[in-house]
């Protein structure tokens, strides 16, 4: 990857990051009278602070996608075996969803939400990496959904502290945007034919 395709890739994430938040914004403000924003009376000045707070979550999002190719790197030079590296992210996978269920139970997320966001966020992650085997090979099932997941909850991690669905909603959602756009851009920026960071070799 080259410093052109690499600027490419952060310029696009950050806007997608912006344009999702602007969106998501209005939806959740139309539809959720205590989702708060500052000067709720002026829309323009909402809508500009909600896409420069988008901007922010795509470089956030950027950022966790890096961090995980590094972690993707430095994992493999510690398991020998490919396969130990991609059923360890199947356990982190199992692990974070179940700790996402606990975590909201009981809490002043609405009662349902504590089974509802697991069952939603891994079947949009599992479409997004099903797309991504497809495009590339089988062996990018497990790590593509083990970023779609436990890298886009450890990024949205300030949310779930907050106990509004809306306030979660509004930065989880742009955040999966992000990474989903990363994640199927990357055999492509790369190379079509290259092996996908972390997927376990055939055979």
């Amino acid at each position: 990857m080259n410093l052109r395709k690499w600027m490419r890739l952060f310029g696009v994430t950050i806007l997608i990051g912006g344009a999702v938040s602007v969106l998501t914004g209005i939806v959740m403000k139309l539809a959720d009278p205590t989702f708060v924003i500052p000067k709720a009376d002026d829309w323009v000045y909402n809508i500009f602070n909600m896409f420069l707070s988008g901007l922010t979550l795509g470089a956030f999002a950027h950022m966790g996608f890096f961090a995980y190719l590094t972690l993707n790197y430095i994992a493999r030079s510690i398991f020998k075996r490919p396969y130990l590296w991609v059923a360890f992210q199947g356990f982190v996978v199992a692990f974070v969803l179940v700790e996402v269920a606990v975590n909201m139970y009981g809490t002043n997320f609405p009662s349902h939400a504590f089974w509802l966001l697991p069952v939603v966020l891994t079947a949009c992650s599992a479409l997004v990496a099903w797309r991504k085997a497809k495009e590339t090979s089988k062996g990018a099932w497990i790590p593509s959904l083990f970023f779609m997941i436990a890298i886009t909850v450890l990024e949205s991690n300030p949310a779930f502290r907050t106990g509004s669905i809306s306030a979660l909603v509004y930065m989880l959602l742009p955040l999966f945007v992000c990474n989903t756009y990363q994640i199927m851009r990357l055999h492509r920026i790369l190379d079509a034919k290259a092996p996908v960071p972390g997927e376990a070799k055939a055979g």
